[in-house]
C-alpha cells in the first residue's frame, strides 16, 4: 500500500515539474514574441532579465540569408524563407553558383571565414551583434543594441545536417586514402584462384549472396528512403553505404557466427573486384532515380565519371597490386596476410576515429538525429541478407554468411568518397550516416555473431 502511494506521489511530482516547465516555456515564448523589433537591450533586460548565454557574432548577409560567424567560423546558417528548401551547391559548383543558385548555397556550418568568402564572395552586408539565449530554444538576435529578430522554439532537425561541413585537412584525406588502399591491398593478398572455384562448384549461394549485396540491398534502401523521406544528404548517405562492397571484417564475423567461411571469403573476393564498377553504378543509378522519383530536392548532380575514377584508384589499383603480389610472391603473401587482417580491423577503427576527430563536437551534437535511421538501415541489410537466401532454400550456415556479407558494409570507402572535394566535399548528412554505420555495423555484427555462435554451438 505504501509503495502504491509513493508511486502516485512520485508521478504527481513529475507531472507538476513537467507542467511547470511547459508553462514557463510557453510564457517565455509569448514574451519573446511580444517584444517589438528594434527594441533596445535595456527594455529586453527589464522584461526578460539576463539571458543564460550571450554569443558575440558577425552576420554576413547574402540576399537576405545569414551566415553567422563565431570566432571566424560559421556557427549557423539562417535562411530568410525557412519553408523554402535551397538547393545546396558543392565545391565543384563554385563557378556556376551565381548562375544556378544563391551564394548561401555554397556555405556550410563549420567553414572558416576565409573559405566562406572564397566560395560565396563578399556579402551584401555585414552586421556585428549578439545572440541572446534564454534557453537553448529561445533566442533574440541583436545588432547595435537593438533586437533585429526573434527565434522561438529553435530545434535541430535533419535539415541541419545538410548544412554542416565536416572539415578534413588535405593531410588527413591523404591518410584516409592511403589507409583504405592498404586495407584493400591486404584483402587482395588473400584472394586466390581457388576462391572463385566455389562459383563453379556450388554457384547458387555465391550468386544469391552477390544478388543480395549488390542488387537487393540498394533497391530496398531506395524504397526505405522513399518511405521515411529523410533530407537529401542523409538519403544520399544511405544510398552510398548500400552501394559499397562488404566490410573488411565480414570474414572474421562469419567465422564467429559459425557461418560458411569459404563462402564468405569467395563473396568478399568477388565483391571487392566487382565494387570497382558496381559501387559507382549503384550509387549513380539509385541516386538519380531518387532524384527524379522523389519530391525532395537533391543537393547535388551526381558526377558518375568522377566517382568511377575515384573508386578505380582507391579499389582497383590496390586490389590489382595485391592479387599480383600474391601470384608472384605466394609465400610472402601468406606470411603477411594475417598481420594485414589485424591491421585492417585496427586501421578501420582508426579510420572512423580520424574522420570524426576534427568534427567530434558536431558528431556528438547531431548524431541522435540519424541514430535510428542507421540502426534501421543496418537491420534492413542483415534481414535482407538472411531472407533472400531463405527464399532460395539455402542452408542456415549460408544464410548466416550472406546476412553478414550484406549487413557489414565497407563504409570506409564511403567516407573517403564523401570527403573527396571533387565529389561530396564532406557533406554533413552523408558523412554522419557513413561514420555511424562504420561504428554500429561492428557492434551489430559481433552481437548477431555471438547469438548465432551460442545457438548453433
Amino acid at each position: 500500500m505504501k509503495t502504491s502511494r509513493t508511486r502516485i506521489i512520485s508521478l504527481l511530482v513529475v507531472a507538476l515539474i513537467l507542467n511547470s516547465f511547459v508553462s514557463r516555456s510557453e510564457s517565455l515564448a509569448k514574451k519573446l514574441k511580444d517584444i517589438p523589433l528594434q527594441s533596445d537591450s535595456t527594455y529586453v533586460l527589464d522584461l526578460l532579465g539576463t539571458p543564460t548565454k550571450k554569443v558575440y557574432v558577425q552576420r554576413y548577409y547574402y540576399q537576405g540569408n545569414q551566415a553567422v560567424f563565431v570566432d571566424s567560423i560559421i556557427s549557423d546558417i539562417r535562411l530568410k524563407d525557412t519553408h523554402k528548401r535551397i538547393k545546396i551547391k558543392l565545391k565543384r559548383h563554385l563557378n556556376d553558383s551565381s548562375k544556378h543558385g544563391l551564394s548561401i548555397s555554397t556555405l556550410r556550418i563549420g567553414m572558416s571565414l576565409a573559405e566562406a568568402v572564397e566560395r560565396a564572395g563578399e556579402p551584401d552586408s555585414i552586421l556585428n551583434g549578439e545572440d541572446w539565449y534564454y534557453t537553448n530554444r529561445h533566442r533574440l538576435e541583436l545588432s547595435d543594441g537593438r533586437v533585429i529578430a526573434r527565434d522561438l522554439h529553435i530545434k535541430a532537425t535533419l535539415e541541419t545536417l545538410d548544412w554542416i561541413w565536416l572539415n578534413f585537412s588535405k593531410g588527413g584525406l591523404l591518410f584516409m586514402n592511403i589507409t583504405l588502399a592498404l586495407i584493400m591491398f591486404g584483402i587482395a593478398l588473400q584472394i586466390r584462384v581457388e576462391h572463385f572455384k566455389l562459383l563453379f562448384v556450388s554457384p547458387k549461394p555465391v550468386i544469391v549472396g552477390f544478388f543480395s549485396q549488390f542488387f537487393a540491398l540498394p533497391f530496398l534502401t531506395f524504397l526505405l528512403v522513399l518511405v521515411i523521406q529523410p533530407t537529401p544528404s542523409v538519403a544520399l548517405g544511405m544510398i552510398l553505404v548500400a552501394a559499397c562492397p562488404g566490410g573488411n571484417i565480414s570474414n572474421f564475423i562469419s567465422s564467429l557466427a559459425k557461418g560458411n567461411v569459404a563462402l564468405s571469403i569467395t563473396l568478399t573476393a568477388i565483391a571487392t573486384i566487382a565494387a570497382i564498377f558496381m559501387t559507382p553504378f549503384n550509387f549513380t543509378f539509385w541516386g538519380k532515380l531518387y532524384s527524379s522519383a522523389s519530391n525532395l530536392v537533391i543537393p547535388i548532380e551526381i558526377d558518375a565519371w568522377e566517382m568511377i575514377k575515384t573508386v578505380l584508384i582507391l579499389l582497383g589499383i590496390p586490389v590489382f597490386l595485391g592479387v599480383l603480389f600474391a601470384r608472384f610472391f605466394p609465400n610472402t603473401a601468406q606470411r603477411i596476410s594475417k598481420p594485414f587482417k589485424i591491421f585492417s580491423i585496427v586501421a578501420f577503427l582508426g579510420f572512423v576515429v580520424a574522420a570524426l576527430a576534427a568534427n567530434f563536437s558536431y558528431f556528438l551534437k547531431y548524431v541522435h538525429l540519424i541514430a535510428l535511421i542507421v540502426l534501421a538501415h543496418n537491420a534492413l541489410g542483415l534481414l535482407t541478407g538472411y531472407l533472400i537466401p531463405t527464399l532460395f532454400k539455402l542452408n542456415k550456415r549460408d544464410r548466416r554468411t550472406i546476412a553478414i556479407e550484406t549487413g557489414i558494409q565497407n563504409s570506409g570507402l564511403g567516407l573517403v568518397l564523401i570527403f573527396n572535394p571533387n565529389l561530396f566535399d564532406g557533406l554533413g548528412g552523408m558523412a554522419f550516416i557513413a561514420a555511424l554505420w562504420g561504428i554500429w555495423h561492428i557492434v551489430s555484427g559481433l552481437g548477431i555473431a555471438y547469438y548465432w555462435s551460442k545457438k548453433f554451438n
